[in-house]
């Protein structure tokens, strides 16, 4: 696809990578950027002002109605996290009791949420062209990051390389995460050895991707992240108070290494630009002396 202006390159964008929001979510979403917008100022207004409104027009489209829509590339790049995050913190803790070999319960969730990881990580590189991935949207919108000013003198054609579809990262033969993905989750052919630092590798070049295209195109994601609290809620009758605050801190640990990933030049380690993908709320109040 060829675009006739940046603008509209980066309008397509903003409609590919968005997290379709679910019908149960939308009205308080909704509520939530009304409030927003009641006491924003400045281009800060403007910019709730159009959510509200590409929101309210989200919820009367045909698509949103009839349910014929896509998960957004967002949604995709952030589930992915959430997941290796929540079990980076498992990995990282000592518990006393160990609930995965105790407990069917979370032997099942252990094994969902690493069948999950590698699905999610399948759908952002796929080379399908019919897909909704993060590889074949980065093909079509690179060229415009590369002089964005975002990014490294040869970032971008440094993250080409890596998803080259035969060379690059992505391949059984560079990439233990897809060789895994490939042989067991696909085809259910063997089953490789498969070392969770590997898949961090993997993750790390998503998420600078990801991070450039969402900079380039978008103010960012507003807090994105759900809280720890609410990801270790219900725990309580398995693990002591003590070990839920250390899940919690190496959980924000994981989600450290993720921001600074999306920071900092894939090639060099470089910090480019002061800018991130995610956003945060503040309000500020001024007093005018008349």
């Amino acid at each position: 696809m060829e675009f006739a202006t940046e603008d509209d390159a980066k309008n397509y964008s903003v409609s590919v990578t968005s997290k379709h929001i679910h019908p149960e979510d939308i009205h308080r979403r909704l509520d939530d950027y009304k409030r927003y917008l009641a006491s924003a100022r400045g281009d800060d207004k403007d910019y709730w002002q159009k959510e509200v409104n590409s929101l309210e027009e989200w919820i009367n489209s045909d698509e949103f109605i009839n349910g014929e829509y896509p998960r957004g590339i967002d949604e995709l790049v952030l589930e992915l996290i959430e997941w290796r995050a929540a079990i980076y913190a498992f990995q990282n803790v000592d518990i006393k009791t160990d609930p995965f070999k105790t407990h069917a319960f979370y032997a099942q969730w252990l094994v969902g949420g690493t069948y999950t990881i590698f699905c999610l990580l399948g759908k952002l590189v796929s080379k399908d062209q019919r897909d909704n991935s993060l590889r074949k949207h980065w093909e079509m919108v690179s060229g415009y990051v590369s002089h964005s000013g975002l990014c490294g003198e040869t970032e971008v054609e440094f993250i080409n390389a890596k998803m080259h579809h035969v060379r690059g990262q992505f391949t059984n033969k560079n990439s233990q995460a897809m060789r895994y993905r490939n042989k067991v989750i696909a085809h259910n052919e063997s089953l490789p050895r498969m070392e969770w630092n590997e898949l961090d590798k993997d993750i790390e070049l998503i998420s600078r991707m990801w991070s450039l295209i969402t900079m380039w195109s978008s103010f960012g994601l507003m807090e994105p992240f759900r809280k720890s609290d609410q990801v270790f809620s219900g725990t309580e009758s398995v693990f002591t108070d003590e070990e839920i605050r250390l899940l919690q801190e190496q959980r924000e640990n994981y989600l450290s290494k993720v921001k600074s990933w999306c920071t900092k030049c894939i090639e060099t380690g470089e910090e480019i630009v002061n800018r991130s993908p995610f956003g945060t709320l503040s309000i500020s109040i001024s007093i005018n002396d008349r």
